[in-house]
């Protein structure tokens, strides 16, 4: 049986110390902090008065520039008990899920924020490893902790295993990047319309070309020819195959071929013509590539994509909105200047791009994630790194599922699992009650309403998060994903 580190982060310390003389320390530190937010949002705002200026989307390809907003940063939600507890699973490593692990950092900026309007929440991590089994203890594990809800910050098929175990001991999940079911409540885009929206993203495209990863083929969506790549190591072979068949250059045929519909691979052979060498190439047979996979095969793939100079266009399923997509295009050589499109809803530093309740519920997010970048000693979920480091990329959907729950406890104004799980089923929140991203009615186990679209990126600083850190403790490399309102 595989041990699951507990890792508490600094409100633990807080509560540890409660009966300690230097509690009163603590108190102090709190109180300075929350003084502190008027100093750190008239900063905020002194910034914004001088570099932003008012957003016209003029354009579908690059993001306009940011608007300033003055939405206060904290957050206060009432009859929150003292002591509550808030789990978060999170997957380590290279296992299924680890894409979404610097994402997840958002959740402690909503823990920063609560505590800046006056409510202090414990967040106790675990590592589920990326199996079902691994799953099921972390939440075992978080159960015995007394948590009163879990966020799990990861998706695959294993985190079946977690929604399992919380329905056994009744403890509400919220799943930011994962479907959710009877067990547990999703705010990630429902299938309907993730499918539908890479049809959209396709347009006319007569002959689509899925290349699997390891994701399989998005269900309900039609291709006329499917590449299964899921254990290809040479992804510049494939680049090569990708290029030949969507007609932008001579390749070779490395992965297995099949031609499908709905994304079913049949049996047959590769579709091709001998060379002179007497080597096998397939014909030009595509007009559009959708790749599906782990967020890091995507962007490894991506910039060998760039390098065979392909000119059809290239759809990534969701997985691709994670940073580990920019980071892995990057670390392949690839350029985060070029012409990404996926699958979802806004939920990143675009929205911030908008003067309505929406942008400025966003821009009080990103105030967020400056304060606690700013604290030297703030560190990340695990406690190995510091918070800085990953304030670049800690994403709206953990915050807001950290938020949904614990306004879920204040609603209840009680930390018994079963009392927190039926109040938050009477939940419908939006801008106004804190959260950075869509609004999300908990009376469904779809939380979030609004539909998937089609999402662009742009590697453009909008000046809304803190700059890259830099040495030993660098951040990791940053896409902006935005509508596409050619679409």
């Amino acid at each position: 049986m595989s041990h699951v580190q507990d890792h508490p982060t600094e409100a633990n310390a807080d509560e540890q110390g409660a009966d300690d003389p230097t509690t009163t320390d603590a108190a102090r530190t709190r109180k300075r902090r929350r003084t502190a937010i008027i100093v750190a949002v008239a900063v905020l705002v002194v910034a914004a008065v001088v570099t932003a200026v008012l957003a016209v989307r003029v354009s579908a390809s690059t993001p306009a520039e940011a608007v300033s907003a003055t939405a206060p940063v904290p957050i206060s939600v009432a009859h929150v008990p003292d002591g509550t507890k808030i789990g978060v699973v999170v997957t380590l490593g290279d296992g299924e899920g680890a894409q979404w692990g610097d994402a997840a950092q958002g959740a402690l900026v909503a823990q920063r924020r609560l505590e800046l309007g006056g409510t202090d929440v414990q967040l106790v991590t675990k590592n589920d490893g990326g199996s079902a089994d691994g799953a099921r203890k972390a939440v075992e594990a978080l159960a015995a902790d007394g948590v009163s809800g879990i966020v799990v910050a990861t998706s695959g098929d294993h985190v079946r295993g977690a929604f399992t175990a919380a329905a056994d001991a009744d403890i509400p999940v919220v799943a930011p990047y994962a479907a959710g079911g009877d067990d547990a409540w999703s705010t990630a885009p429902s299938t309907e319309s993730v499918a539908s929206a890479l049809q959209d993203a396709l347009g006319d495209a007569a002959a689509p070309l899925l290349v699997d990863l390891g994701g399989g083929a998005p269900s309900g969506v039609r291709f006329a020819h499917v590449l299964d790549a899921t254990s290809a190591p040479d992804l510049g072979a494939l680049a090569t195959t990708i290029a030949q068949r969507t007609g932008a250059a001579a390749g070779s045929t490395d992965a297995a071929t099949t031609d499908g519909q709905d994304g079913t691979a049949q049996a047959g052979t590769t579709q091709g013509s001998a060379t002179q060498d007497g080597a096998q190439q397939a014909a030009p047979d595509s007009d559009a590539v959708v790749v599906s996979g782990p967020a890091g095969r995507q962007g490894a793939l991506v910039a060998a994509l760039q390098e065979a100079n392909v000119t059809a266009p290239v759809v990534l399923t969701p997985e691709a909105t994670s940073p580990a997509f920019a980071a892995a295009l990057a670390q392949a050589g690839g350029s985060l200047s070029g012409t990404f499109r996926t699958v979802g809803v806004e939920t990143d530093d675009a929205r911030a791009l908008s003067s309505n309740a929406e942008g400025r519920a966003m821009s009080a997010f990103l105030g967020g994630v400056r304060v606690l970048a700013d604290d030297a000693d703030a560190k990340n979920l695990t406690g190995d790194r510091s918070f800085a480091s990953v304030a670049t990329v800690a994403d709206a959907r953990s915050h807001d599922a950290v938020v949904a729950l614990v306004t879920a406890v204040g609603s209840a104004r009680s930390t018994d699992v079963s009392k927190v799980s039926d109040a938050l089923a009477g939940l419908d929140l939006g801008a106004d009650d804190g959260l950075a991203g869509p609004a999300l009615d908990f009376g469904a186990r779809q939380a979030l309403g609004d539909r998937a679209g089609v999402l662009a990126a742009s590697a453009q600083d909008l000046g809304l998060r803190p700059a890259t850190a830099t040495g030993d403790d660098g951040a990791t490399p940053a896409l902006v994903w935005f509508s596409d309102s050619t679409d």
